[in-house]
């Protein structure tokens, strides 16, 4: 075992209680708190927190206006960039343990961000002072960075890179093993519009349904109000129905009002395939009463053009690419306020098709039924060649480390490695584990948390030495 293993070894448990500390602080991102929190004081304790332990250790640190920070080690004028996230999706229902608990249980380390992205965050840090412990040679710097808003909108990234250079290159342990150097374009879009119910017999008086347009929806509902109260027998039998054949739909209210509740499984938007999405139910249900007007002509569009599927097809949007894969769509939240409607797609899309071209066809679709297409945040694909220096070193590191030498990735999801430039995701889900990031239950293995760390030390010793 070399020095590095050594160190890394006898600072499992240090590691472990680290991790526990960032796992219990319930790092969702709030409204702004003042200087210092752009995004909360929940996000500014944990930016805190791990520069804190940076300061201890030694390392040269920096607070980007809380936005982001970093910690740094060694000299010269290259850098090498990892780039990490604080920040976690919220929690939702239905969890064996706390989700901020960080309980440890068979193993495991359960807890909102235990592997999305606080696991591999500590993984990374204990790696790099390992490295400083023993004193490894460094011919480039080493930066790990810390963004406080990746399961968001990036902001984080936009403010930092303001005033810090980018890496020659780098990594972000945000994805899977052995690597990932091809991601498709991501396009988040926001439809809105007024649709007034006008004189309809049966009016949708309410509609919601997700957290994050990059989260499968697991729960929607919608209230429907009566302005026949007579018509509220027959609609509750198509209703029922419907859900009888659709699965997963609840019916409740009394006098002159019915609520709808549908139910799905949450999975992170960039493989839609692996969840069973909430507003998809409720609106093929909603579809089920055959009504007219309005709103009731965009619910039959949502139904008939998306419902449980997540190819685009029905939108005149699908594309694949022969590395890349297919496009995939997220409808992942829908809101009503009075007579104004938001909904919010979220697409990942492989290089056969531009951005432009998407946004041109989802407008054309959706003018229909009144509804304006409004871009939120479009990243387009990302590439690194196989043969960089930086893809040679990591998939030599892992394979050294694992015996597994499968072929690098391309993947739909999108990771932080975009923002990096010449980037790729390494790590930190191993082939064959369950994908965890944005479920209920969320955990990192002990095992796989200390292997981490061994392979992060390892490449950071030969891309900075």
């Amino acid at each position: 075992m070399s020095g590095i293993e050594q160190r890394l070894k006898a600072t499992e448990g240090a590691m472990v209680d680290f991790l526990q500390k960032l796992i219990q602080i319930p790092s969702v991102r709030a409204e702004a708190a003042g200087p210092g929190a752009p995004f909360g004081e929940n996000l500014r304790k944990a930016l805190e927190t791990v520069l804190a332990w940076g300061e201890q250790e030694g390392f040269r640190t920096r607070n980007v206006r809380g936005y982001a920070g970093h910690i740094e080690y060694g000299e010269g004028d290259a850098t090498v960039g990892v780039l990490v996230h604080l920040d976690v999706v919220p929690a939702g229902e239905g969890w064996t343990y706390p989700p901020f608990a960080a309980v440890i249980e068979d193993g495991r380390i359960y807890g909102r961000g235990a592997v999305d992205d606080k696991g591999p965050t500590a993984a990374v840090l204990f790696a790099l002072k390992a490295l400083k412990d023993q004193g490894v040679p460094l011919r480039r710097k080493i930066r790990v960075i810390f963004g406080c808003d990746e399961e968001s909108n990036w902001e984080c990234m936009e403010e930092y890179f303001k005033v810090e250079p980018r890496p020659a290159m780098g990594f972000t342990p945000d994805a899977d093993f052995p690597l990932v150097y091809s991601e498709k374009g991501m396009l988040a879009v926001a439809l809105t519009g007024s649709l007034p119910a006008g004189d309809a017999p049966v009016c949708l008086e309410a509609v919601t349904g997700g957290m994050r347009r990059n989260i499968v929806p697991e729960y929607a509902e919608a209230v429907l109000g009566f302005t026949d109260p007579s018509l509220r027998e027959s609609v509750r039998q198509k209703l029922q129905a419907a859900g009888e054949e659709i699965g997963h739909i609840q019916l409740e209210g009394a006098g002159d009002t019915l609520k709808i509740k549908a139910t799905g499984r949450a999975a992170h938007a960039s493989q839609p395939q692996l969840g069973e999405n909430a507003i998809g139910r409720l609106v093929l249900a909603l579809n089920s009463l055959e009504l007219s007007g309005g709103p009731w002509e965009f619910i039959r569009l949502l139904a008939e053009d998306i419902g449980l599927t997540y190819d685009g097809s029905g939108l005149n949007i699908a594309a694949n690419h022969p590395t890349a894969g297919p496009l995939t769509l997220n409808l992942g939240r829908i809101r009503k306020t009075d007579d104004e409607y938001l909904v919010e797609l979220d697409l990942r899309y492989p290089p056969s098709v531009t951005g432009d071209e998407l946004l041109g066809r989802l407008r054309e679709r959706f003018a229909v039924v009144g509804l304006a297409v409004r871009e939120q945040k479009h990243m387009p694909p990302h590439y690194v060649d196989p043969e960089h220096e930086l893809v040679a070193t990591l998939l030599e590191t892992y394979r050294q480390l694992t015996g597994d030498n499968r072929p690098p990735l391309a993947i739909g999801g999108r990771t932080y490695a975009t923002t990096l430039g010449t980037a790729v995701a390494f790590g930190p889900n191993f082939p064959g584990r369950p994908e965890l990031a944005h479920q209920k239950d969320e955990y990192i293995s002990l095992a796989d948390l200390a292997i981490c760390a061994r392979i992060y030390a390892r490449a950071l010793a030969t891309l900075a030495g």
